[in-house]
């Protein structure tokens, strides 16, 4: 098991504390079958394994490389919510495969209908769709972009199913740039360019690209990469592609290559506003079979903004502490698992304190928030802090539209539709917003 400890040694400097502490470090590895290239992981329980596979599988099969130089097939398996002298008794039980007809590198559950979409990322999702139903003949290629953990990936994956679900003769091919960078060296270095152009341009239909940033400074591989591209593209087959920026701000991308990332569609994700990240949970929690409280849910969502994967593994860290305590999912246990990130006691917010972060942020006077005054520098503030007090207190919206002048809970929901598009639209009031919101944490 040295093989086994050596990579933990390597992840934990390479993945971020948290996520090693509550992901990599409770994995338990069964056995290692280095002829067969084969190691088998065991994880407490099946939603720790899937999560690893659709979050850490490539860090952990490229750490495995590096000290192997082979390719391993990871395996799953879970104990269940035991303690270590029950483990034998209770037996292992193996993570169901993904079904058959689906390619093997699609995760099953990133399909269309497990995505929640929201103002934040309904273009992106509908033209996922678009690509899905028409390939190679709408938006190629579709260039996706936003920041980590927003659901790119997740719409790849619903692409590769949806066009696999209505022509399963199809050759779906998804690939992280990672892996195409590792398969092309391996191709250089064993003289087998021919197979790697065959399998990359030849025997596919649906050419989907994760991370396409990672190719970036490495000359032949962009040079490889334009060629494939070009190949693809004028046979019609539809190449999508993940990115964290927009294809003119890759550093070290050769300008050629900027060029065709731009020739089709560009659609961004960014992150999802409060009542999108309840729903999120909700989706989730269904999904699992989890009874999940709308003030459990709102209270999650309010201190975990960044993202839709911390969204959901602070859901599943839930989760996995009331099955071991045998507890219904309420807001108190969500407080006691979640301590830190909702902070310890749980500072409470509340709306005056917004109110006056509100009004210091763009230096207006608490009367005039408050008051009929519908100038544009009064009006986005109120909106702003409309905004705030809803994602931050459990105010309802005739209760919110009554703390600013009695505004009736109508005048509410417009503001909050008014504060998403400003916030997706405007940087400077979206980083605004997040400074307030920061000061009121602390």
């Amino acid at each position: 098991m040295d093989l086994w400890k050596k990579t933990l040694d390597v992840l934990e400097g390479s993945v971020e504390p948290y996520d090693f502490k509550n992901w990599i470090l409770p994995i338990q590895c069964d056995t290692i079958d280095q002829d067969g290239r084969e190691i088998v992981l065991s994880v407490p329980d099946a939603s720790h394994g899937e999560w690893l596979q659709e979050n850490f599988i490539g860090e952990i099969k490229e750490t495995l490389r590096s000290f192997t130089q082979h390719d391993y097939r990871v395996r799953f398996t879970y104990y269940g919510a035991y303690g270590d002298d029950d483990r034998q008794a209770a037996g292992r039980s193996t993570i169901a495969p993904v079904p058959q007809g689906a390619p093997p590198d699609l995760i099953h559950r990133y399909r269309f209908e497990e995505f929640v979409d929201g103002p934040t990322n309904q273009f992106a999702m509908t033209a996922a769709r678009a690509v899905a139903d028409h390939p190679g003949t709408r938006y190629n290629p579709l260039f996706i972009f936003g920041g980590v953990g927003l659901g790119k990936t997740h719409l790849l994956h619903a692409i590769g199913h949806a066009v696999v679900e209505r022509n399963p003769a199809a050759r779906v091919f998804y690939v992280t740039s990672e892996t195409y960078v590792n398969d092309l060296i391996a191709a250089i270095r064993t003289d087998k360019m021919h197979a790697f152009r065959k399998r990359y341009r030849d025997d596919c239909d649906v050419l989907l690209v994760d991370d396409i940033q990672f190719i970036a400074g490495k000359d032949r591989s962009q040079e490889e990469f334009f060629h494939m591209f070009n190949t693809l593209h004028s046979a019609h087959k539809q190449i999508v592609m993940t990115c964290d920026q927009l294809p003119q701000s890759i550093p070290d991308m050769e300008d050629r290559l900027k060029s065709r990332l731009q020739w089709g569609l560009i659609a961004d994700i960014k992150p999802p506003g409060f009542e999108t990240r309840v729903a999120i949970l909700k989706k989730k929690a269904e999904a699992d079979g989890m009874d999940l409280p709308d003030d459990a849910a709102m209270l999650i969502a309010r201190h975990v903004t960044r993202n839709v994967r911390e969204l959901e593994g602070a859901l599943m860290r839930v989760e996995a502490n009331a099955r071991m305590m045998r507890r219904e999912i309420d807001v108190h246990l969500v407080e006691q698992t979640l301590s830190d990130i909702i902070g310890d006691g749980l500072r409470r917010v509340q709306p005056d304190q917004i109110v006056k972060a509100v009004c210091a942020e763009f230096k207006v006077q608490i009367s005039e928030l408050k008051g009929p005054r519908r100038h544009r520098n009064i009006t986005v503030p109120r909106q702003i802090a409309m905004y705030l007090v809803r994602e931050l207190t459990d105010e309802s919206l005739p209760q919110i539209g009554g703390l600013f002048g009695g505004r009736d809970h109508s005048t509410v929901i417009n503001a909050l539709k008014r504060v998403e598009a400003l916030r997706d639209a405007n940087p400077d009031t979206r980083n605004r917003i997040e400074k307030v919101r920061r000061q009121l944490r602390e």
